[in-house]
């Protein structure tokens, strides 16, 4: 179906208000919540920085006030994908960087939402990105007048906000597909916790001195290395890697942002691609991995270390390639030890403490493969290793499960996007397939 002649063409500064306000010291705030364009991407922050204006001083970037129903938009590097939309007030006193453009649409023009899906299609994102790389800075960045002359095809109210109810349905599926994703983490290291740091469902048992502490008698501690086998990622060079996807079987290049605060996998933050020519030509299959593997983030910075020593674990073979900075992690076949069981072991406190004290201190703190192997680690006796290895296998098939549905719903929104706002497709149809 063609595009419909109640469309009207309509550029975003005629229905928007932009940076409507800013911060002023006058308002006194006792603390703000600062949000920097790196850490929201696709409309999932993945950090916000507290900062107490009675001891710490204010990032110069840190002005723009948000509210309800405004959108952010980075005008740095548009193919990054740092943006979002406020859907409520959850972050009191939130200020975000002058790095973003803030939106106020005007609701009696357009629907705040609509306009946020029509701004972040592919078409969109490609041409801010193409202006951005004849710009003069450093790296590709857009004015402010570039996105507000983006023009929009905008259908009456009524099927602007059907349109954004459908596209929004699915976001609200996988939103609450995260959330159980991060209850069952959190059930995991409760119950982690309370067996191999506190084990308090063993206080009946006698206990033994070592290195680690008191632990139950049968437990003993071991170097990481005599569970695992752990070897680094390919040395990629930025000039080999694609920023975009040149054929359907192109594999994704995992680096440690692709890695989550806490554990597990960012699905949408890979930016880089290589061919399989590319992989075959240099030999380098063995950096490819497969389902169970778990990778681990071996650099971070000195001044917020919060994802040193995460991992993810890997829900399907053959999509990712491994680059360098990110360790590989099997199970060795007769330690008895599941990824799951490391999963949950290496995204535990007292584990990444233990990690995290053989890092070395510089700009950028960075763990060595010597040291991570010689972490120590408590084994438990074979029958509670078995009992926990079913219970962090259960629930990580669950999220597995949970994430396999996620990209479905992320792959059909995404088709169904440029589709509705072009009217090739109408909501009646949408509905259908929703």
């Amino acid at each position: 179906m063609g595009l419909d002649l109640t469309y009207n063409k309509t550029l975003l500064k005629e229905i928007s208000k932009i940076n409507k306000e800013n911060y002023k010291n006058s308002m006194e705030w006792d603390y703000v919540n600062y949000l920097d364009t790196g850490n929201l991407t696709e409309n999932k922050i993945d950090k916000v920085q507290r900062i107490d204006l009675k001891t710490d001083k204010l990032p110069s970037r840190a002005k723009r006030i948000p509210s309800v129903k405004n959108i952010l938009y980075s005008t740095v590097r548009p193919n990054q994908r740092h943006y979002g939309f406020i859907n409520k007030e959850t972050i009191p006193n939130l200020l975000v960087s002058t790095g973003f453009v803030v939106l106020e649409i005007d609701e009696d023009k357009a629907n705040p939402k609509y306009v946020y899906y029509y701004s972040i299609q592919d078409s969109i994102i490609n041409m801010l990105q193409n202006i951005g790389e004849t710009s003069t800075s450093a790296y590709p960045s857009v004015k402010v007048s570039d996105i507000e002359n983006i023009e929009l095809n905008l259908p009456t109210l009524s099927e602007q906000e059907a349109i954004a109810d459908i596209l929004s349905s699915f976001d609200n599926k996988i939103e609450n597909n995260n959330a159980i994703i991060a209850n069952l983490e959190e059930q995991a290291q409760t119950i982690f916790k309370s067996w191999f740091v506190d084990f308090e469902p063993f206080q009946e048992e006698e206990f033994v001195d070592s290195e680690l502490g008191r632990i139950p008698s049968g437990w003993k501690v071991v170097r990481f290395d005599e569970l695992i086998d752990f070897k680094n990622g390919y040395s990629f060079k930025s000039k080999e890697l694609n920023d975009e996807q040149h054929y359907p079987d192109d594999l994704k290049v995992f680096k440690m942002g692709d890695i989550k605060v806490g554990g597990g996998i960012n699905p949408n933050k890979t930016k880089s691609w290589v061919t399989r020519e590319y992989v075959r030509n240099k030999k380098i299959e063995d950096f490819i991995a497969e389902k169970g593997l778990l990778l681990m983030c071996m650099t971070d910075m000195k001044n917020n270390v919060n994802l040193l020593g995460h991992t993810a674990l890997i829900n399907s073979s053959d999509e990712y390639i491994v680059n360098q900075r990110v360790g590989m992690i099997k199970p060795k076949l007769d330690s008895g030890i599941t990824s799951s069981f490391l999963y949950v072991l290496t995204n535990n406190e007292k584990f990444l403490d233990e990690l995290r004290a053989r890092a070395n201190s510089g700009v950028q703190v960075n763990l060595s493969t010597k040291e991570i192997k010689n972490t120590q680690v408590i084994l438990p006796s074979v029958n509670v290793l078995n009992h926990f290895n079913q219970i962090s296998e259960s629930i990580v098939k669950l999220r597995y499960n949970l994430e396999k549905q996620n990209e479905k719903l992320t792959k059909i929104r995404d088709t169904l996007l440029p589709k509705l706002m072009s009217g090739e497709i109408r909501v009646e149809e949408a509905i259908e397939v929703e």
